[in-house]
């Protein structure tokens, strides 16, 4: 069994892999990385607090509404000083699974300009970085502006990634990346058959 897609190593056998979600993975980083010669990817985890009864696609729908709100703004607030704003070329993928206790939840990655933001932050800030600004979309997605997020969204071990399109490793930078999103990918865990989407991610 092969444990590769398109020459790149992938973190479970292709045949227990969604290939169309691995294609489109694959074009998520490249659309990225030519929207912007630097990107930062960050990944991360959203759950739902105990009793939230709206569990459909609508609620990640949301969640990068939200998100993609906050950087506008930002980047409004930032021109409005008349500093110089970096496009924020904001992409994701998300997936959702189900553990075994038969809770939903979802695996995102965004991808960003990293001239625009180059970090998440440190992960405690109610205000004024990514980490902080996605956990506020978590909580508007869910309808709970006061929300203690605290536990509903995680941000993973060794989560942030860069690719400089001009770097001598570029394709190691690449395939570092893709490996890692490969898990997005794994038939297993995933919520078919449901009438819920298991997957969605940015269209360029």
């Amino acid at each position: 069994m092969t444990n590769t897609f398109n020459n790149l190593k992938i973190q479970f056998p292709l045949d227990q892999c969604n290939k169309l979600y691995l294609k489109n993975l694959k074009g998520l980083i490249d659309n990225s990385i030519t929207a912007s010669s630097r990107i930062a990817a960050f990944r991360f985890d959203l759950r739902f607090p105990k009793g939230h009864l709206d569990r459909s696609d609508k609620v990640i729908t949301k969640f990068f509404e939200s998100l993609k709100a906050q950087l506008k703004a930002k980047e409004a607030k930032t021109k409005k000083e008349k500093k110089r704003v970096y496009p924020n070329n904001l992409r994701y993928a998300w997936i959702r699974e189900r553990d075994t206790s038969g809770n939903d939840h979802f695996h995102c990655v965004i991808m960003v300009n990293k001239d625009a933001y180059g970090i998440l932050g440190n992960f405690g800030n109610e205000e004024g970085n990514m980490a902080a600004r996605i956990k506020k979309a978590w909580c508007s997605a869910l309808g709970s502006p006061g929300l203690v997020i605290d536990g509903l969204v995680h941000f993973s071990k060794n989560g942030t990634y860069y690719l400089d399109k001009n770097a001598k490793d570029k394709k190691e930078q690449e395939a570092a990346l893709f490996y890692r999103l490969s898990y997005f990918a794994k038939n297993d865990t995933k919520v078919y058959g449901t009438g819920k989407r298991s997957f969605g991610c940015s269209r360029s």
